[in-house]
């Protein structure tokens, strides 16, 4: 009995060793295979406002070193530097290569303060632009205080931000009517007025309901001042519930119906009332 445990013992030990032998053998092959493993290609993708050569300066991988030697997490740092990165991430792709994939920060509006300042949909400073570079965006004029306006960081206004997410709201709903809005004014506390490409049109917004208010803008200019014309619009007002207030030129008498399009749900119908003064 005991020369047959003995018998079992031994064998269930050369087993193990064996297992533990092959293991090991599979660890240091491995570290061989990935000590040979060098970087011969970087790929940059998702950038549009940066160029690829820009992105591999910061990231400061050369060609030739070890693939699992590259600190990922350096280079994820190093190019975050860029005030137009939003995010990275940065990961290896074996055999041989490093992937950067970039988020950027998208200028969505200019700010005239000096001189031509961008930001994002978040109210992010973006770097000056170069010359040549100039964007055809909406732009926020009126009473600016230009020590906002350090790049990197985000603006601290609270009028300049809902500014900002005028543009933003409106990119969302779709690209005409973004294009819609030349200029966003902000005048210290009183109401936001943004102006229409065409014609200029003023379209007091107030504060605040920014996604129904551009909704029932929208509708109303699809709707109505695209068969009329603008020419005819002395102004638009938002700050009212449930209608759009619109004022024609003198010599433009007829008054606007109800509507019920788009669905109640998403718009509740406007009616003319009595003119309103700017402001």
């Amino acid at each position: 009995m005991n020369r047959q445990t003995d018998k079992g013992f031994g064998w269930h030990t050369l087993l193990m060793t064996l297992l533990i032998a092959s293991f090991l053998g599979v660890v240091v092959g491995a570290n061989i295979w990935k000590r040979d493993l060098k970087v011969t290609s970087v790929r940059v993708e998702g950038n549009r406002i940066l160029d690829d050569e820009e992105v591999l300066i910061l990231a400061g991988i050369e060609k030739g070193d070890n693939l699992f030697k590259v600190n990922l997490y350096a280079v994820q740092e190093r190019v975050h530097e860029n005030l137009f990165v939003k995010s990275v991430s940065v990961k290896r792709e074996v055999p041989n290569r490093i992937v950067l994939s970039i988020v950027e920060r998208v200028p969505i509006v200019a700010a005239i303060v000096g001189r031509v300042h961008y930001l994002d949909n978040e109210g992010y400073i973006l770097p000056p632009a170069e010359p040549g570079d100039i964007m055809d965006l909406p732009v926020i004029t009126g009473t600016l205080d230009k020590t906002d306006f350090t790049p990197g960081n985000q603006v601290g206004s609270l009028s300049i931000r809902e500014a900002v997410g005028i543009a933003a709201v409106a990119q969302g709903i779709g690209d005409g009517l973004f294009r819609r809005i030349s200029e966003i004014r902000i005048d210290g506390d009183k109401n936001l007025v943004f102006y229409t490409a065409e014609y200029g049109v003023p379209v007091i917004f107030g504060h605040g309901d920014t996604d129904m208010k551009l909704l029932k803008f929208n509708t109303f200019w699809e709707e109505f001042v695209i068969y009329r014309g603008p020419q005819e619009l002395k102004y638009v007002d938002l700050r009212f519930n449930d209608q759009v207030v619109v004022c024609w030129k003198p010599d433009k008498k007829e008054a606007i119906s109800t509507f019920s399009r788009p669905p109640p749900e998403r718009l509740i119908p406007m009616a003319k009332i009595n003119p309103v003064t700017l402001g």
